[in-house]
């Protein structure tokens, strides 16, 4: 990686597939906050897709508006295939970089899109899916989000599902999930999941953020904790507030285990910042803090692209 110069990037969450098909626009150009000619600009682009499911779709409706969101995908895909790849594996990933496209990895922002069955989950493994989010902010019928103040951990389904996400090769993202359903997760599984856009409660008491011991955790694991740009999570969105949670995150051993998850389309930005190209800005001034090139990377690539090979 150059100095100065951000020139690969993966990203662990974004909700820009859902308001493409809420919008009914192409991913190739537009005027969100990603779209698949802005990301040309780095030579290597990954990028994980969310199917995001608002907390007022349940039952069958959920799990037909995920299928819709995820057939919007495969369709783009189609029409824009010298721009992009839905990659399934650490070599599909390769492949895709190599040839110049965005690798694409899906996955679904909330276990609502399972309307209840069990039998959803290998329909979206089957799909290519990678990641479940397990609850957007409210409740449902795997558990409860960190916005609804319920202090209760996984339902029995919750519990359920958890061990059928592994059987069928999908990792658990608890972004979202309140802090007893994150431990239940750690309890009923060795095995290891993520926080794809969460940063730091000890750096502003947010309920959506980690504790340390939580981030402790995930680390011990070898999974993967995404830093957004989401500034009331952040507590000050500029790139000065975004470094400390960086930081903090680096002494407490993360440095192979904070990525990003930047949550463009599904959190508001300054004007200033556009969107995806921000994060060269972000690169070069995070270089201007004098932090190692080889981090810089990881932060920005090799840490998330190193997961994903090991899946």
């Amino acid at each position: 990686m150059k100095r100065g110069i951000c020139v690969r990037l993966f990203d662990l969450h974004c909700d820009t597939l859902y308001e493409c098909w809420k919008r009914k626009i192409p991913l190739d150009v537009n005027d969100l906050h990603i779209d698949l000619e802005r990301g040309r600009r780095y030579d290597a682009w990954a990028q994980v897709f969310a199917v995001w499911m608002p907390d007022t779709v349940r039952g069958e409706a959920a799990w037909r508006q995920c299928e819709s969101i995820l057939d919007l995908a495969v369709s783009q895909t189609e029409q824009y295939a010298g721009k992009m790849r839905l990659v399934h594996s650490g070599e599909e990933i390769d492949r895709a970089l190599t040839a110049g496209c965005c690798a694409a990895v899906l996955a679904v922002e909330g276990g609502s899109a399972l309307a209840g069955r069990l039998e959803h989950i290998q329909a979206l493994a089957q799909r290519g899916v990678k990641i479940l989010t397990l609850t957007w902010n409210g409740e449902n019928e795997l558990g409860y989000g960190s916005g609804c103040g319920e202090s209760s951990g996984l339902k029995p389904f919750g519990r359920e599902a958890v061990l059928e996400l592994k059987r069928w090769g999908i990792v658990p993202d608890v972004s979202h999930l309140n802090e007893r359903g994150f431990w239940d997760i750690a309890e009923l599984t060795e095995g290891v999941f993520i926080a794809s856009h969460s940063v730091s409660a000890a750096l502003c008491d947010h309920p959506r953020n980690l504790k340390d011991e939580q981030f402790a955790l995930i680390r011990d694991r070898g999974g993967l904790v995404g830093l957004n740009l989401c500034g009331s999570q952040l507590g000050e969105q500029s790139f000065e507030q975004l470094e400390r949670h960086f930081y903090h995150y680096l002494s407490l051993g993360g440095e192979r285990t904070v990525a990003f998850g930047c949550d463009f389309d599904g959190t508001d930005l300054p004007p200033e910042w556009g969107g995806i190209q921000v994060m060269e800005r972000l690169y070069d001034f995070l270089c201007r803090k004098n932090y190692d090139a080889v981090c810089l990377d990881r932060l920005f690539f090799s840490n998330s692209n190193d997961f994903f090979h090991r899946l």
